[in-house]
């Protein structure tokens, strides 16, 4: 059986109003929680085949985060612009 899993960013900054909302980083919050939540997936063994993701700043930073906690390699992310 296959199983479809939708993650959302962390936290993102709106420090910097003249961002284009592709281009906003993670808050401090979101820095903090992406981490965790890479934690709790690999405690709950959680394990991807496939990952695709927007290449946006914030998801990008936060998939970072999240497979640095997972045997997943960030390389192997398949970057989707139209996200």
């Amino acid at each position: 059986m296959k199983y479809l899993w939708l993650i959302r960013h962390a936290k993102s900054s709106w420090e910097a109003p003249y961002l284009k909302d592709y281009d906003r980083p993670l808050n401090k919050r979101g820095k903090r929680d992406a981490p965790f939540m890479g934690k709790e997936l690999k405690k709950n063994a959680f394990s991807p085949e496939l990952v695709i993701s927007s290449p946006s700043k914030r998801t990008t930073l936060t998939a970072e985060k999240i497979f640095n906690e997972l045997d997943f390699g960030f390389e192997k992310i398949q970057w989707e612009p139209k996200l």
